[in-house]
């Protein structure tokens, strides 16, 4: 293991220092455009309606990790916004995949459908509502059967001398 001096040491000090100020400005900025665009429930409600993160975060100006930062510097209370608000995106992204499908025309189908399919693919990821995993329909659990079977067994003597 490498000792470091004392020298490195402070060199290291002043780098994590100077990487904090960093985030904090960011999260600063975003703050300030998160204000500047309406609040923190102009965010919720953008999110809310299928808006994804990256289109916010050029909107705003900011960084998808400074973002990221102002949920979680948010607390518990904005964290659980941002989850309710992830879950109504899904909705609303289900929800127009039946207005795509209504209006197409039979020049478009091809082209509505891509736009469903994606609209429901990301609807998947953001809600388990959505989501085309299923869960196991049987679960079999084969070492209570093996230890069973072994408590069941009967030992058979093969003996040649009889």
């Amino acid at each position: 293991m490498a000792r470091n001096t004392l020298t490195e040491i402070a060199d290291q000090g002043a780098a994590n220092i100077a990487a904090a100020q960093t985030r904090k400005t960011e999260v600063s900025l975003a703050n300030k455009a998160i204000h500047k665009f309406g609040g923190e429930d102009a965010v919720i409600e953008f999110i809310a309606s299928g808006g994804t993160i990256s289109a916010l975060c050029k909107v705003l100006g900011v960084g998808n990790t400074t973002f990221d930062r102002w949920v979680e510097r948010g607390g518990v209370e904005r964290q659980a916004g941002y989850a309710r608000a992830r879950t109504r995106a899904a909705q609303s992204l289900a929800e127009q995949t039946i207005d795509i499908a209504d209006a197409a025309t039979i020049q478009e189908v091809q082209l509505a459908k891509l736009r469903c399919d994606r609209r429901a693919w990301l609807a998947s990821k953001l809600s388990e509502e959505f989501s085309d995993k299923q869960s196991p329909l049987v679960n079999i659990d084969l070492g209570s059967m093996a230890l069973d079977a072994l408590r069941k067994r009967t030992v058979v003597s093969l003996d040649d001398s009889a």
